[in-house]
């Protein structure tokens, strides 16, 4: 099993300044890396407290990566259909020779319709440009003057600088949340997979993945060798009580933060309390035994080999998301040491 930590920053104002927001995070990745954890990812989104502070995520990851030396920097994901996919492939190849290799890259359609709407972008053509951007970006990285002739894109002749450290490149993912079609997209061009938890019942979410490996498979690619990702927020408690009271507050101002952001799909309703979330898979939580039991039944039903887990949420204070991490850290990772996945 690999272990990262995922920042989806919302950020809260009475929590300080945005440049202590960053300090807070950075105090957080160094608590990771020294932790054993194997990637920290951030996400990009904006206009909005409820991600908006991260709208450049390369910036971020540069950032981090000039802060550590080992942990693997991830971005989950890149808006394709809200960027150039040139200037993704120049600034994403810097982050890989900043961190001497160490990017993780991750492409996803984006969902946010104020966002598309803000940046003027139709979102029905969202699916064609992330493909099509997908597949810009890794010609942008390969040898040699770069060719590509596109519905959205057009470039000839053109030589993209730097080049990643990794080669072919770094490892791609592909986040997917509701679109089947993108599952078997990923599966048929090889690439690892991300998935939301809270986005599927379970058994509809199970066969979307086993949808992915069927697909790999078909195409010639080995699913055994291809990472599937699940994202959650997660709180490790002391006792049962104390994580239900440290943990409680946050998740629902980050419940509420999300729902207001996108009215068109409340995903959770209007039931915030910590139980019903978690078994909608929204949450993780407890004291160590049960967070272990909780995220091994989340393996068990999906096959997932990578889990990332959101630690800082809401609002929560500093102190607290770091004794998170530590007892995460201490007493759920070593359970999952020699656990076979399930593909």
């Amino acid at each position: 099993m690999r272990f990262g930590g995922h920042y989806f920053p919302a950020y809260v104002p009475t929590t300080g300044s945005v440049q202590q927001f960053y300090r807070d995070m950075f105090e957080q990745f160094a608590l990771l890396e020294a932790t054993g954890f194997d990637d920290v990812w951030v996400t990009e989104h904006h206009f909005d407290d409820f991600g908006g502070t991260l709208p450049d995520p390369a910036t971020f990851l540069a950032a981090i990566a000039a802060r550590t030396q080992r942990i693997r920097v991830g971005v989950a994901i890149v808006v394709m259909g809200l960027r150039n996919p040139v200037q993704v492939a120049e600034s994403y190849a810097m982050v890989d020779v900043i961190s001497g290799g160490r990017l993780e890259f991750g492409f996803g359609r984006g969902s946010t319709a104020a966002e598309f709407e803000s940046f003027h972008v139709d979102l029905g053509e969202a699916p064609q440009r992330f493909q099509e951007g997908t597949e810009l970006v890794l010609k942008a990285w390969g040898d040699g003057p770069m060719e590509h002739h596109g519905r959205f894109y057009d470039f000839s002749g053109m030589s993209v600088l730097p080049k990643p450290v990794q080669t072919p490149h770094p490892p791609v993912w592909v986040g997917a949340s509701r679109s089947d079609d993108t599952f078997r997209w990923a599966g048929r061009n090889g690439f690892n997979l991300m998935v939301l938890p809270t986005s599927y019942d379970r058994p509809v979410l199970r066969q979307a993945i086993d949808s992915y490996r069927d697909t790999a498979r078909e195409a010639g690619h080995d699913p055994a060798t291809k990472h599937v990702l699940a994202k959650f927020h997660v709180y490790v408690g002391e006792t049962p009580a104390a994580a239900e009271r440290e943990c409680a507050p946050y998740l629902e101002a980050t419940l509420r933060m999300n729902d207001a952001r996108n009215p068109a799909r409340p995903g959770r309703g209007t039931d915030y309390a910590l139980e019903p979330q978690k078994a909608k898979g929204s949450v993780i939580a407890g004291d160590a035994s049960q967070c272990i039991e909780q995220l091994q039944s989340w393996v068990e039903d999906l096959g997932v080999d990578t889990v990332s887990c959101t630690f800082h949420f809401g609002g929560m204070p500093q102190e607290l998301a770091l004794a998170n991490i530590r007892r995460f850290a201490e007493r759920v990772m070593p359970a999952f040491e020699h656990v076979a996945v399930n593909r």
